[in-house]
Parts: C-alpha cells; structure tokens; sequence
C-alpha cells in the first residue's frame, strides 16, 4: 500500500484496515468503483488524497430503468395486472401518454442526460436542473437549484437523479411535494435522503393519482448494512419499487475517469 500510486476501491472502510490506510502515503488517485460516495467516510482518509468517483459510468442502464418505471406507472401495469388477477377487467379505464408532456430532471449529469435521451425519444420536454444551469444536452427549459420549485410545478415526470449531498439531503418535503400535478410520476434513482420519508408517504396517501417509483431507499443494504422502510410503501397501490438495481445489468460496470 505505501507503494501503491492508484488504488482501485470499493468502499475504503470495508475493503481496507486502519493498518492498511495509514500506509497510503504516495498515492496519486484513488478511484472508486461506486457513483456515490457520500456512505463512505472519506475524512479517514489522507487530506492531500485525490479522489475520483464513478458518476455516470451507471448512467444508460439507470436511464432504461427509470423509463421502464415510468411507463409502468403512466400505462397502469401494475394496478391493472392486480385487476385481473382478481377477475376485474377494466379495458376502457384511462392511462396516460407521455408524448408531449414534461419531464422535469433533477440533477442533470451523466444520468439526467443518458434518461433525458430516452424520455425525448418518447416525445417529451426536457425541463432540467444542475448547479450550473447550463448544460451542452438539449433542453427545452433548464435551471439551477434554486428553481426548483418552477420545476416541480412544471414536471409530469420529476426524475431524482442528483447526488445526496448537505444541499440536496430532505429538498424534497411536504411543501415541495404539494407543489407537484396531482397525477405527477416521481422516479427516484438517486438517493433516499433526498425526499423527507414521512412526507413522501403522506402525500401518497393523500393524493391516489400521483405516483412515487423508488429505486432509492433510505435505509439501504450496502450503505447501512439492512434494508428498512418506516412506512409501509409497498402496501400503497401508487408506488412501484426496485432495491436499488437500476445499474445491475451485464457490462453495465465501466470505470469513469
């Protein structure tokens, strides 16, 4: 390790002893195989330590799940595949296009813009966020994070793709909710912490026609060692979830540097 001049990791606090961590003396960059690193603790490592994430090495296979789960929640799937397992046969029971609607992205980096290529080939506007407000993919609105609300009142789609940081970490609450459509389609790929559980789970119970799709959880396996919901989400007929497999896909693993 005291010779090492890159190291490749996984999670620094699992994959190496305090021992092994006090050796890194010379190393030039250590490269982490994960997008997000914020369950890391990074302040064991040396300060003068260059580090380099994985963000949007995930992005095509995130983007692919996030439009599969949209399309479940605006064509009905899962409600109707209930329906009829119980012998109810609903044909002439309205679902929605998604051509010509807005689909507002939260966090507008290698993710945002791999699903903002899907959802436009579905014939959506692309309403967009980032700290820059700017961004080389096309937009037909986009903004930083300060616009968030307009966002939000704007979005049919809103698309969480954004990294869980101390400005990002419970941005979505009661208030931010209540300013979404009513049948608005939330998609979460990033991180649960993102959006105040309670508040998610309330505006759910409150309003049947919008609809939350979670790929993110707050209490994960990888991040806090076991899988917890304080609220029951999957007993709600309007939420759709994964555990956080959108990027486990078959050479869906590249190293971004």
């Amino acid at each position: 390790m005291s010779e090492a001049d890159v190291i490749f990791a996984q999670n620094t606090a699992k994959d190496l002893t305090k021992d092994e961590l006090s050796l890194i003396r010379r190393v030039r960059l250590l490269q982490f195989y994960t997008a997000g690193v914020d369950f890391i603790p990074l302040q064991d490592l040396p300060a003068d330590c260059p580090v380099a994430t994985n963000g949007g090495a995930f992005a095509e296979p995130m983007a692919e799940h996030e439009l599969a789960m949209t399309l479940a929640a605006a064509k009905r799937l899962f409600i109707e595949h209930h329906h009829l397992a119980h012998g109810a046969f609903h044909q002439f029971t309205p679902n929605r296009m998604l051509c010509g609607r807005v689909c507002g992205i939260f966090g507008f980096g290698g993710v945002g813009v791999a699903t903002a290529r899907l959802m436009r080939a579905m014939g959506m506007k692309i309403h967009a966020i980032n700290r820059r407000g700017s961004s080389a993919a096309p937009t037909e609105w986009i903004g930083t994070p300060a616009h968030l609300d307009v966002l939000l009142r704007t979005a049919d789609v809103f698309v969480i793709a954004a990294p869980l940081s101390h400005a990002t970490v419970g941005c979505i609450g009661a208030r931010e909710l209540s300013l979404m459509k009513e049948d608005a389609i939330l998609v979460n790929l990033a991180r649960g912490e993102i959006i105040n559980e309670g508040a998610l789970f309330a505006h759910l119970q409150g309003h049947p026609a919008f609809t939350a799709c979670l790929d993110a959880w707050w209490v994960e396996p990888i991040r806090h060692g076991v899988f917890q919901m304080r609220y029951p989400f999957m007993e709600l007929p309007n939420v759709i979830g994964s555990p956080h497999n959108s990027a486990s896909v078959g050479g869906g693993h590249h190293v971004a540097i």
